[in-house]
């Protein structure tokens, strides 16, 4: 079964590559003495609501690198770290697909491999680093957490590499 004609392989490339961006790779929600918490994590940010009261010493807005010294656990230290992974590794499909949006033939004539299987390559590791990572918060973090992005991430790294580019 197709999902992509391989003419629009390109542009499904770039798109999954921004729609990734876009989307958080977690999401967390727990209560704790009366406070609910809500943490979005996207990969180069993480932002946390409490509702409910206010806790002192909180840092609503956290960039990614800074998550592992927020945190008290070596395991979710480990998970700032493997998101902090995912978002550099993001980079580098992110610049890509600014450059492929413009120059698709020429990144096609430059790069030795096929630009949308490397975005396939590049999304997956993303995709498992994140999901990774929010294992780690599904085991070790008091609450509920969905790896959305994560998933997202690995289903459209399947799409790009399974695209007939024939």
């Amino acid at each position: 079964m197709v999902w992509v004609k391989s003419e629009y392989a390109g542009e499904l490339a770039v798109l999954s590559t921004w729609l990734v961006g876009l989307a958080p790779w977690s999401v967390s929600t727990f209560s704790v003495s009366g406070l609910t918490v809500a943490a979005f994590r996207f990969l180069p940010f993480r932002v946390q609501y409490i509702f409910g009261g206010t806790v002192p010493g909180e840092r609503p807005f956290l960039w990614m690198w800074e998550i592992g010294s927020f945190q008290q656990s070596t395991e979710l230290v480990l998970a700032g770290r493997l998101g902090t992974a995912a978002f550099l590794v993001y980079l580098v499909p992110f610049w890509l697909s600014l450059y492929y949006y413009y120059e698709e033939e020429r990144v096609a004539a430059v790069l030795p491999v096929d630009p949308v299987r490397l975005f396939a390559a590049l999304l997956g590791l993303v995709g498992v680093l994140s999901l990774a990572a929010s294992a780690l918060f599904v085991r070790y973090f008091a609450g509920f957490t969905v790896p959305v992005g994560s998933v997202l991430a690995l289903v459209f790294a399947y799409l790009l590499a399974t695209v007939d580019r024939t």
